[in-house]
């Protein structure tokens, strides 16, 4: 006899699809890209999802009704891109040893936002993220984590949107800074800024002279903005549940909203 069901909080959810991989049966799915569902025919109330939810957004409950059994399901097969999360690895180390490699990062920029505006889901957030990957393979697997609870507020719509737009007003800045160096303004700073603030020295990653001072300082400024946005995945994947970056990332919170927006 069925007992129990997985409920997802619509409101809270921010559709980054853990529950999805985590789910032993195969029952749940995100919506739209909006949220996740569980379906009653193969949900079996486990509680696994529930253990890896980053927004701590999904309950076992009674059924109103028990059932004698579901349907049978089975987990979600692997797949090529579930080891996208080397690539993440290789990504920063290439950015270390040529600096110039942080430009391939846009992919992780632009592919998000064109599945959400022209699919209309967050299949790049819930497949092909290799950060939240390599988040789940160091948390879960390698039992990094502390895999508690996250403070409500972080995955609360005022953190989320006011993130968003801090991380905007800084990609923002960084182009600023490249438009300077583009038009003669300023000189190119062969440095790295770690959250915003630490300017770390890195010429040992740049050859003066090998590309335009501009496409140069970009590189920089990228590449500062991806080291800083997953060490901070890192912090609070080790203090909290290890997808717990998926709750605030900025890009999840764009394509959501843009999801959002195209199924009103």
């Amino acid at each position: 006899m069925i007992k129990r069901i997985a409920m997802v909080d619509e409101r809270r959810c921010v559709s980054c699809g853990a529950c999805v991989k985590e789910c032993p049966k195969g029952a749940l799915s995100v919506k739209n890209g909006i949220h996740a569902f569980a379906d009653p025919e193969l949900c079996v109330g486990c509680g696994k999802c529930a253990k890896i939810c980053p927004a701590d957004c999904i309950r076992v409950l009674d059924r109103p009704e028990p059932v004698p059994s579901v349907k049978a399901g089975t987990k979600r097969p692997r797949r090529w891109y579930d080891y996208l999360w080397i690539w993440t690895i290789i990504y920063f180390a290439l950015g270390f040893f040529n600096i110039i490699f942080a430009w391939l990062g846009m992919i992780d920029f632009m592919v998000p936002i064109l599945i959400a505006l022209f699919g209309g889901d967050k299949w790049f957030c819930n497949n092909l993220c290799g950060r939240g990957q390599l988040l789940t393979v160091l948390g879960e697997k390698k039992k990094l984590s502390r895999n508690r609870p996250a403070p409500g507020w972080i995955s609360s719509k005022a953190f989320r949107y006011g993130f968003l737009v801090f991380f905007l007003t800084m990609f923002g800045n960084m182009l600023f800074q490249t438009w300077l160096v583009f038009s003669g303004a300023a000189s190119l700073r062969q440095a790295v800024k770690l959250f915003w603030t630490f300017r770390v020295p890195w010429s040992f990653a740049y050859t003066p002279g090998l590309v335009p001072d501009w496409i140069a300082q970009y590189s920089f400024g990228f590449y500062s903005i991806m080291l800083t946005s997953t060490l901070i995945g890192l912090i609070v994947m080790a203090l909290y549940r290890p997808r717990t970056w998926c709750s605030f990332c900025p890009m999840g919170t764009m394509t959501q909203l843009i999801c959002r927006l195209k199924h009103r």
